[in-house]
């Protein structure tokens, strides 16, 4: 992962608990359908063990690296998927997301994935987030 810093994961996004700095959304991944917790309190997008089984996505081996949990435990993570087709609301997003054993949640987009919006305008009261992606909205 070289000199950046280590790889965070909330403890909301490990259990598939919502805090006031998530959102959970519904998508598809090919025509299984997933629950998404949008996270900013993480950094990477992190997919399920039982979803990418069902998916039977190809794993891509990947130097072993350890995810820190905001509670100071380590999971580590080794692989991951590249170029997954995601639909969220009608919008295609292609992504590589790495494994990380997901509890009561299928997939997990942090800031990485936040960052790829660019602007984003969100409504926490009414759970809504507005931002242009390839020029849909």
């Amino acid at each position: 992962m070289g000199d950046q810093a280590e790889p965070e994961i909330s403890l909301h996004a490990l259990t598939g608990w919502t805090s006031p700095q998530t959102m959970r959304v519904a998508a598809t991944i090919g025509f299984q359908h997933v629950m998404v917790l949008i996270d900013s309190g993480s950094t990477h997008k992190f997919l399920s063990e039982k979803i990418a089984r069902l998916l039977r996505l190809p794993v891509v081996p990947t130097k072993s690296f350890a995810v820190c949990i905001e509670n100071g435990e380590r999971l580590f993570c080794q692989g991951r998927f590249e170029e997954v087709q995601v639909n969220m609301q009608d919008i295609q997003f292609s992504l590589t997301i790495y494994y990380l054993p997901l509890v009561g949640l299928d997939m997990m987009l942090g800031i990485q994935w936040l960052e790829m919006l660019g602007y984003v305008v969100c409504n926490w009261k009414q759970l809504t987030m507005d931002f242009h992606w390839d020029k849909q909205a």
